[in-house]
């Protein structure tokens, strides 16, 4: 089975030694250009271009995939399938049409849940339990293909984005192992979605990132996890940024309440203590602008805060 995957990420990256283990011929890896990254700003491959040079794979980098001499170039090649993991460009309909079987797609969620390019950052948002991976036929629009393979994954309570994308990975990665085979044989039916229960998972925004402490502690605590370690959650103090990296809910501690986003505790062996719209949150790994990543406990001792001190979502004017 002749097969061209695109991919760009990290965890995509980790697809192309299945393919190859599972006796796919992979005959071209599509993936994005070099990018300008870094202090320095030198060009720096995607992760998945590195693996391919790695495996002594074939390498495409257009900077359109919808360019016609792209899909020509891609139409010689006559592949079987095309297998899209977290590649970052919308696909026409020429390109889905390329290959001989299938386009097929991993998606980190149980679709029809959470379709769009977020998906396992929405996961931490709403506090889900459990997640998933599917295998899907790829469909013009978003996250709508035939569903061939799923596989529930459970969400720990310290879990974050990079975690779960993990976790996800590693379902991921046995699901197109199982598959492949049974796709080559023809003998893993498609099965519709069912389109009235889609939830979407839209791109991660800047405003996504600031910490409203008017929300309860649980919607806090999410939305630290769903963006730790990057870009990560932050709120202000002193009109300095400060990212939240880990936090834990406390519900029972007998402290006195104050202003939403109040530090009513200064606790030195765990961490300052805030309080959120409903309950209180304790900030276990924190990191300031131009510092370091550090826990609760070690930036009390160097940060100068005192109890009533407010951190604010807005630099004060």
């Amino acid at each position: 089975m002749r097969a061209v995957f695109m991919g760009t990420t990290q965890w995509a990256a980790t697809y192309l030694p299945v393919l190859r283990d599972t006796g796919v011929q992979v005959i071209t890896v599509v993936t994005r250009p070099d990018r300008r990254r870094g202090r320095g700003r030198k060009l720096q491959p995607t992760p998945v271009k590195l693996m391919a040079q790695q495996m002594e794979l074939s390498v495409m980098q257009p900077e359109r995939v919808k360019a016609p001499e792209v899909l020509r170039q891609l139409e010689t090649l006559q592949p079987d399938i095309l297998l899209v993991v977290a590649y970052g460009q919308i696909l026409s309909q020429e390109l889905l049409d390329l290959p001989r079987m299938a386009a097929l797609n991993v998606h980190y969620s149980l679709l029809p849940k959470l379709r769009g390019p977020a998906p396992v950052q929405h996961a931490l948002l709403q506090g889900l339990e459990t997640t998933g991976v599917t295998l899907q036929k790829i469909a013009f629009e978003v996250d709508s293909g035939d569903v061939l393979l799923q596989r529930e994954v459970p969400v720990a309570e310290g879990d974050n984005a990079e975690t779960l994308h993990g976790k996800l990975t590693d379902a991921g990665v046995e699901l197109v192992r199982s598959a492949l085979p049974r796709i080559q044989a023809g003998d893993l039916p498609a099965q519709p979605q069912d389109h009235s229960q889609a939830t979407f998972a839209p791109m991660i925004g800047k405003a996504d990132q600031r910490l409203d402490w008017t929300h309860s502690a649980w919607q806090l605590r999410n939305r630290i996890r769903a963006l730790a370690p990057r870009p990560g959650a932050y709120c202000f103090l002193r009109d300095r940024r400060l990212k939240i990296m880990m936090a834990q809910v406390l519900q029972q501690e007998q402290l006195q309440a104050g202003e939403p986003g109040t530090i009513v505790e200064t606790d030195s062996e765990r961490g300052p203590i805030v309080q959120a719209g409903q309950d209180l949150l304790l900030l276990t790994e924190l990191q300031a602008e131009g510092s370091r990543q550090m826990s609760g406990a070690e930036w009390l001792r160097g940060a100068r805060v005192q109890r009533g001190m407010r951190l604010g979502s807005e630099v004060d004017r």
